[in-house]
């Protein structure tokens, strides 16, 4: 190759954009049958330009996909660059395109106004690049057990062809957690429909709870084929109680023994009946790594938070790197919370 050039995608690029993705991730798929239609708000015709790749004679053998939104928790809107579906042909890796993308993709960011960037993993290829693992949530897992509560609320699995119709419903439900993603109703019309739900090897459904017209909660639970036996919620919002009745029905409506799911460090409502029913918790940090890359666009974001913690001196604590100094949870570092990042805007 030449001199490696980093470009950003049209929309005609993403035929061959989503064949490259699904070469590297998605083999057993027809090209393009696989990750574009799984992540279809990453790889919109809308969303083309921010795709970074890099091609040589005339064909991409290396990207980068990101994904703008607005990450909320209370008291901020915080631009956030969503980063995933990195990859590299087999026969161009060792060559550091995807370092080099990266690089450009963050340098973009900034100048575009992003506070953060949201990596859909922790390999050390981010690692070199300043992304850390920060926040904190805990994994719940539960056993199913023969007793079953008594439902104080309808509750109902949503056949594939109803799905999309109930977004209008349930990005109600959506908008009322504290740490999630603006998403639109056309946005969460496009996430029900999305391959997620189609993908082969998992057996993914929507329950919904409470009346049809009014729902009070929903769970978007997965199985893999890998393990038959466990499942995990991939997405939910609502009325905690509400959910926490319906689970134990929702693992018998897709035959399993065992559930994991989320909760946010700062949920202390779920966190309550969680221990009320005895159900283990594993804490660990927010799925992912996350790099700030426009330090003045956090600090306007979180203008809230940090006027309760400044002025700080300095010198009395281990401020870090800049990403650490404001996630961190060591003294002298502000432990800024963030939204929840694996549910179906993950990319």
């Amino acid at each position: 190759m030449d001199a490696i050039r980093v470009k950003r995608a049209a929309p005609d690029d993403l035929g061959a954009l989503g064949e490259m993705v699904d070469r590297i991730y998605r083999p057993q798929r027809p090209p393009g049958e696989g990750m574009p239609r799984e992540f279809p708000h990453l790889f919109d015709p809308r969303n083309a330009a921010n795709l970074f790749f890099v091609e040589d004679r005339g064909r991409p053998v290396s990207m980068v996909g990101v994904l703008k939104q607005i990450g909320m928790v209370p008291g901020a809107a915080v631009p956030v660059a969503s980063i995933g579906s990195v990859a590299t042909v087999p026969e161009y890796r060792g060559r550091h395109l995807a370092s080099r993308i990266l690089q450009v993709v963050f340098d973009t960011m900034r100048d575009e106004q992003q506070a953060l960037c949201l990596i859909s993993g922790d390999r050390d290829l981010y690692l070199r690049q300043g992304a850390i693992a920060v926040g904190q949530m805990e994994t719940v897992f539960i056993e199913l057990t023969p007793s079953m509560p008594r439902l104080s609320y309808p509750l109902r699995q949503v056949p594939a062809h109803l799905r999309a119709s109930y977004a209008s419903r349930l990005i109600r439900l959506y908008r009322q957690e504290p740490y999630r993603f603006m998403r639109t109703t056309a946005h969460m019309e496009v996430l029900l429909n999305a391959l997620w739900f189609q993908r082969p090897g998992f057996d993914q459904q929507l329950f919904v709870i409470g009346p049809e017209d009014h729902p009070v909660a929903y769970v978007v639970v997965y199985v893999s084929a890998r393990s038959i036996d466990q499942g995990t919620i991939m997405e939910w919002a609502g009325d905690r109680a509400a959910i926490v009745q319906a689970l134990p029905y929702v693992m018998t409506h897709m035959n399993i023994r065992h559930l994991q799911f989320h909760i946010h460090e700062a949920d202390f409502s779920m966190h309550r009946l969680a221990d009320e029913k005895g159900w283990t918790l594993v804490p660990g940090p927010l799925q992912g790594t996350v790099k700030v890359v426009n330090e003045d666009v956090l600090r306007s974001a979180y203008r809230a938070w940090l006027a309760e913690y400044e002025p700080w001196p300095r010198e009395e604590g281990d401020w870090g790197d800049v990403t650490a100094r404001y996630f961190g949870r060591n003294k002298g570092q502000y432990n800024l919370p963030l939204m929840l990042t694996d549910d179906l805007n993950y990319i």
